[in-house]
């Protein structure tokens, strides 16, 4: 009886813990701020607008220099971190407590072009941080009581909803018959969106 009550909690805690339906390290549900975030709290707010999580699979768009966004899925996609041990008395200093990178990653992944067809599932199980860690990945710091997070330069590029906007509505932003932000045609032909500034 203990034991199905306690799996039963268990259960509970871990659909409670975060939106996602992502694997990770209890360190990240350990860790919190001075106002009693978690970790894991502050990282679902971060990569709330970024990356969709179904039946244990990532979705995300990432952007592309010309034409559509290629989507991703990633298969059983789970957040790993690596938290740095070492630090300076200057990390000291300016009020750091911990620090490392978090990132997204799975051991298998496919992608396909907007309203494409899915490629073969390709495997990143030998080197998962390599490949993941640019693409999804967040420096993190708590400094004084406070997370802070820095993106990698691959996350830039990612999104949870496809930019792509079709060629009608395209004119009917252009002709300001519609809402919309700045386009402009690629040279295959295809209207993306353009981040406005």
């Amino acid at each position: 009886m203990k034991l199905k009550l306690l799996s039963i909690l268990l259960l509970l805690g871990c659909s409670l813990a975060w939106a996602y339906s992502l694997q990770y390290h209890p360190l990240l549900l350990k860790v919190n701020d001075k106002k009693g975030k978690t970790l894991i709290k502050a990282l679902d707010e971060v990569y709330g607008d970024k990356i969709k999580v179904r039946d244990g699979r990532c979705y995300f768009f990432e952007k592309q220099s010309r034409g559509a966004d290629l989507e991703y899925e990633i298969d059983r996609c789970r957040l790993d971190y690596s938290q740095q041990t070492v630090y300076t008395q200057a990390d000291r200093l300016n009020g750091i407590e911990i620090k490392g990178t978090v990132w997204i990653e799975g051991n298998s992944y496919r992608t396909r072009p907007y309203n494409g067809k899915w490629g073969e599932w390709k495997s990143t199980e030998l080197f998962s941080g390599i490949h993941w860690v640019n693409r999804t990945g967040y420096n993190f710091e708590k400094r004084n009581g406070e997370f802070l997070f820095k993106p990698t330069s691959g996350i830039k590029n990612i999104r949870g909803t496809n930019g792509y906007v079709s060629k009608s509505k395209a004119k009917a932003i252009q002709n300001g018959e519609e809402a919309g932000i700045v386009i402009q045609e690629s040279e295959s032909g295809k209207i993306v969106i353009q981040e406005s500034r």
